[in-house]
């Protein structure tokens, strides 16, 4: 890491859930008279929800410099395996009703098998079976599929500044989003 610093930001507690927006306010993290390069931010947490970051320098409000989303990471994603034949353990297709909520790259459970969504499809996703640690399995039609994708994540800034504001955000709805950590690394 060389010379990088870490600021270490309060967020979201273990009994606060987020369900629209959250700014941290400007904070200072360097001298006045020069500016820091923001390596990354990084977070640990749990949520149901696609997480908005915004992050904001110099007291701009209205122009973010950084934005990403957050893939959710645990809870009931609310698509089904649709497989009338049942899937098989050695099957890398994975029939769903629905395609709206997977994204290539999302890791899913179904029942005690994860799974990396290769490439996402109308009704019909590329799969790799078995990650993680866990053995591909026989799975039957209708099985709920659950968010697996990892609580740790890294989102590269790198971009300079004097002060920043985090806002982190979700859509409405009934999921629940907590950050368990949150720091600003720097140098």
């Amino acid at each position: 890491m060389g010379n990088a610093l870490v600021r270490q930001l309060g967020v979201s507690g273990s009994s606060e859930s987020l369900l629209a927006s959250r700014k941290t306010g400007f904070f200072q993290f360097t001298d006045l008279d020069r500016t820091a390069m923001v390596r990354r931010i990084n977070m640990r947490y749990e949520s149901t929800l696609d997480i908005t970051v915004n992050i904001y320098a110099d007291g701009d409000v209205t122009n973010n410099i950084y934005q990403a989303v957050i893939r959710p990471n645990t809870g009931a994603s609310g698509v089904l395996v649709d497989d009338s034949n049942n899937m098989n353990s050695t099957t890398t297709t994975l029939p769903t009703d629905s395609t709206t909520k997977f994204k290539s790259g999302d890791f899913i459970k179904i029942d005690n098998e994860i799974m990396k969504i290769v490439t996402v499809g109308t009704t019909s996703h590329t799969v790799q079976r078995g990650m993680r640690g866990t053995t591909a399995a026989t799975h039957n039609d209708n099985a709920a599929i659950h968010y697996a994708n990892h609580p740790n994540v890294a989102l590269r800034v790198a971009r300079r500044a004097k002060y920043l504001m985090v806002e982190i955000s979700t859509a409405a709805g009934t999921g629940s989003c907590i950050i368990n950590r949150m720091e600003l690394e720097y140098e």
